[in-house]
């Protein structure tokens, strides 16, 4: 399947239209990891959203959710490097390995890396980590927080 999108991109006034082939897609998503797993449950009319299992809802109003509880980071990345990152990341490494994957592209080296890209749409990530770092920094004070939130926090909130 060949898709084609044109975007628009400002250069000096002027506007310049780009063809973009999409070779490869990958997806995460409470039907499984791949393609594959989303297009063959959405054709069979299966839903992704059931009751939420990876916390307790009993104070919450909803009780449902689209959960990827099957993910498995550790399949797509160094498990060190899977508890590093947030769950956001991981899944975008995959939904990337996953794309790469889909494009029959083995070998990333032999690409022009000026003429590839990826792209992830994500309204706000990292957010388990914000919260556990934020109850550590709270609880035990700022020696408690991991490293790299105290380098990649601002230093003048006043």
């Amino acid at each position: 399947m060949r898709l084609n999108f044109f975007i628009s991109i400002n250069m000096s006034e002027a506007i310049e239209r780009q063809r973009v082939v999409i070779t490869g897609i990958g997806t995460v998503t409470s039907y499984g990891d791949g393609i594959e797993a989303l297009w063959d449950n959405l054709l069979a009319g299966k839903s992704g959203i059931d009751s939420v299992k990876s916390f307790d809802t009993t104070d919450y109003p909803s009780k449902v959710g689209s959960e990827c509880l099957h993910f498995d980071a550790a399949q797509y990345m160094d498990p060190k490097e899977a508890r590093r990152n947030d769950r956001y990341t991981q899944f975008a490494v995959a939904a990337s390995r996953l794309a790469l994957k889909d494009a029959g592209i083995e070998d990333t080296s032999m690409l022009e890396a000026d003429r590839f890209g990826v792209l992830i749409g994500s309204g706000i990530g990292g957010m388990m980590t914000i919260q556990t770092q934020s109850r550590k920094l709270y609880e035990g004070g700022p020696r408690r927080v991991r490293s790299p939130c105290r380098r990649t926090a601002p230093t003048d909130i006043r």
